[in-house]
């Protein structure tokens, strides 16, 4: 009997760092996960990479589907963040179980819905990492937060990470949604960390 393959919004916004989610929904991709990008208004998305994306569908639409799992890229999310013009779409998401995974801002995003109070999590807008402007700035969405200084933090449905552990979040993210076992997560660690040596330059090769 076959199932019904996974549903998985990824929640797209001007100033979305495209690179930051290319590994988890590639990943997702090649284990048959139905992919539903959104963008604010459903309008066609201008990618960092310079790509133009066709949206599925808008926010409000979003909210009124089923999903297993929203994929929250980082970035500059000043555009909906400030007029939380996301909130309710992720609090339908919550609502329905799906796994909230956000990277690097996409934690911020997830924190100014207010979804983040009493929840470990990690993010990048600390004076380790951030400029004392950017902490000052975005102190009051963390409210509430348990920061963890850890480069992936799961806490329940939410998985958050800094922008350099693609690899770990992508795995963890394939567990939460029952995909991967630990040894499939190492493998994907191997694959990303070896090293890829250049190819032959022909013109020093014999004739």
């Amino acid at each position: 009997m076959s199932t019904a393959p996974l549903r998985v919004a990824v929640l797209l916004y001007p100033g979305a760092v495209f690179f930051e989610i290319a590994l988890a929904t590639d990943t997702l991709a090649a284990h048959g996960v139905q992919l539903w990008w959104a963008t604010p208004d459903g309008s066609a998305h201008a990618a960092s990479n310079g790509a133009r994306l066709a949206a599925d569908g808008g926010y409000a639409e979003m909210a009124a589907r089923r999903w297993d799992a929203v994929v929250i890229p980082g970035g500059d999310p000043g555009s909906i963040v400030v007029p939380g013009s996301a909130n309710a779409t992720l609090h339908a998401g919550h609502a329905q179980g799906a796994v909230m995974a956000g990277i690097c801002a996409g934690a911020l995003v997830l924190a100014a819905a207010g979804l983040l109070r009493g929840r470990r999590a990690t993010h990048t807008y600390t004076p380790r990492y951030a400029s004392p402007e950017a902490v000052a700035t975005t102190a009051p969405y963390w409210d509430g937060l348990l920061y963890d200084e850890a480069d992936v933090v799961v806490d329940g449905p939410f998985v958050t990470a800094k922008p350099w552990a693609t690899v770990g979040w992508t795995g963890a993210l394939m567990q939460r949604l029952g995909l991967w076992d630990e040894a499939a997560v190492g493998r994907l660690a191997a694959y990303h960390a070896r090293p890829c040596a250049p190819p032959a330059d022909p013109r020093q090769s014999s004739s």
